[in-house]
């Protein structure tokens, strides 16, 4: 195995680690509701964005020639991952971080899912992943995910109540406040994608020249 597999299937199993120990935790905070816990899994872009990483790491390591591990090697994908789980790592430390404490279990998925994935991904992209064919064509599409997203979430919420984040609280923000504040988050995910477009042009320049 070359030392790029090996990085990427360790910071796979790294991922996948915390998104289980995650699952476990909210299955014991909804008593053992495997259906609750899983629908409030789902409802977070962090663990969401996480399980992308996961198979994004994984797949190109270990399977590199099956359909998957082709299709997560291609630069507009790995790019897109990348934007996702810098966009968490951004979010979270700037804004979520501050408003809890988590201790033992919690603690180690936290630090996995929000700091060490971001970091993890973000020296796949700059070292390991081949950028000669990336566009800023893709950003359209990338942005599609955390639009999608957003509409689960705020499908959820208008049936349970409960909204991840603060940003996209309906019951606390109102429709208006949240609809600005969504369409800011997009904005943000398009021109960091197409910073990480241009960024990763360049960095194929200048290693072919």
């Amino acid at each position: 195995m070359s030392i790029a597999s090996l990085f990427r299937a360790t910071a796979g199993l790294i991922a996948v680690a915390a998104l289980i120990i995650q699952y476990w935790l909210l299955i014991q905070s909804f008593s053992g509701d495997l259906g609750a816990a899983t629908v409030r899994f789902l409802n977070y872009f962090t663990l969401l964005s996480n399980a992308v990483g996961a198979a994004a790491f994984l797949f190109p390591a270990l399977a590199p020639a099956s359909a998957p591990g082709r299709y997560f090697a291609r630069a507009a994908v790995r790019t897109a991952v990348t934007l996702y789980l810098v966009v968490v790592g951004i979010v979270y430390h700037a804004l979520l971080a501050s408003r809890w404490d988590p201790t033992g279990w919690q603690l180690a998925a936290d630090i996995a899912l929000h700091t060490i994935t971001p970091i993890a991904i973000v020296i796949d992209w700059l070292f390991l992943t081949g950028k000669r064919d990336l566009s800023i064509a893709y950003v359209p599409w990338a942005v599609l995910f955390p639009f999608g997203y957003a509409v689960w979430v705020l499908i959820v919420g208008a049936i349970s109540g409960f909204f991840p984040y603060p940003f996209l609280d309906v019951a606390a923000l109102g429709y208006p406040r949240m609809l600005t504040n969504l369409a800011i988050l997009l904005a943000f995910f398009a021109a960091l994608g197409a910073l990480l477009a241009a960024l990763g042009r360049r960095i194929a320049q200048s290693a072919a020249a």
